[in-house]
């Protein structure tokens, strides 16, 4: 057996670390020198093709956004972030876990550059909302969202303040913003729960689907508050739609149920009933189990 000789197999490993930390660095001149040595030591290295690209975009990147004031708008942010999600991105993998910083400053720094340019929500991929999220810059892409008009009734907008939210840790503000999105955007909302990677929500979204997968995810909020999930309430400027209905209706039979039965609980029990029956049907199912006695011994 060929025994390898350990300092000379590690020469090329470390060339391609310092390469790497050139890069984080956005030292264009270090890249270029680095990238050169480690040719040098293994010219066989199968991420060298990667390599090269990363150094040539880090001297298209510097002249766009590295060496102008904080002022320069470039011209076309739409095709940089083409290029970062497209190409940069998958490139970036030729550095382990470390590409993942490359890229999320490259968002960080086209985010800025949107938010200069004045790009709206109406162009989400290039808006600075969404770039600051995949910077993992949460507290401005909260910031930036909130500035966006009529942001109760817009779908993108509440997945934005969801996952700004949960990034910062807001755990009410982030489920208040999910509610909304599952009224505005039901068809997504599998996604959007995926996008979290929250367990307690991706927990209660499947007991949901369990027990009332019939019903699209606008019915989940009604269901949260059934279940004392919901975190907080969210009573004003509601958008249309059964979901959105029983959702009220719930809430406020938690409320009327406190003060026992009488016409008004009567009342919302039939108008919530109207709405869907196999909702209805959890709903009555769950107060028969409350109020039955529990047996003592076998």
């Amino acid at each position: 057996m060929q025994q390898l000789d350990i300092f000379a197999d590690s020469i090329p490993v470390q060339r391609a670390n310092d390469l790497i930390a050139a890069l984080l660095g956005f030292d264009r001149g270090a890249s270029r020198r680095a990238l050169h040595r480690l040719r040098a030591a293994d010219p066989n290295q199968a991420g060298l093709a990667r390599f090269q690209l990363l150094c040539d975009f880090l001297d298209y990147w510097g002249e766009r956004y590295l060496d102008a004031d904080g002022t320069h708008v470039p011209p076309d942010i739409f095709a940089d972030e083409y290029l970062i999600r497209g190409q940069i991105t998958q490139a970036a993998e030729v550095m382990g876990i470390a590409g993942r910083g490359l890229v999320h400053d490259c968002w960080g720094i086209l985010a800025k550059a949107s938010e200069r340019a004045g790009i709206t929500h109406a162009n989400p991929n290039c808006f600075a909302a969404e770039l600051y999220l995949r910077a993992r810059h949460f507290p401005d892409a909260v910031r930036v969202a909130m500035r966006v008009p009529g942001t109760d009734m817009r779908a993108v907008v509440q997945r934005w303040l969801c996952l700004g939210y949960f990034g910062c840790g807001e755990i009410e503000w982030a489920r208040s913003a999910m509610m909304r999105y599952a009224w505005l955007a039901p068809q997504q909302f599998d996604a959007l729960v995926d996008e979290t990677g929250d367990a307690a929500l991706a927990r209660d979204w499947n007991d949901f689907q369990a027990v009332l997968g019939e019903l699209d995810a606008s019915w989940f909020p009604a269901w949260c508050a059934h279940e004392n999930k919901a975190v907080s309430s969210v009573l004003d400027n509601l958008p249309d739609g059964e979901g959105c209905s029983a959702y009220r209706l719930v809430c406020g039979l938690a409320i009327r149920e406190r003060g026992g039965l009488g016409s008004a609980l009567y009342e919302d029990r039939a108008r919530l009933k109207q709405l869907d029956e196999h909702f209805f049907a959890f709903y009555m199912q769950r107060r028969s189990a409350a109020k039955s006695p529990r047996k003592l011994g076998p």
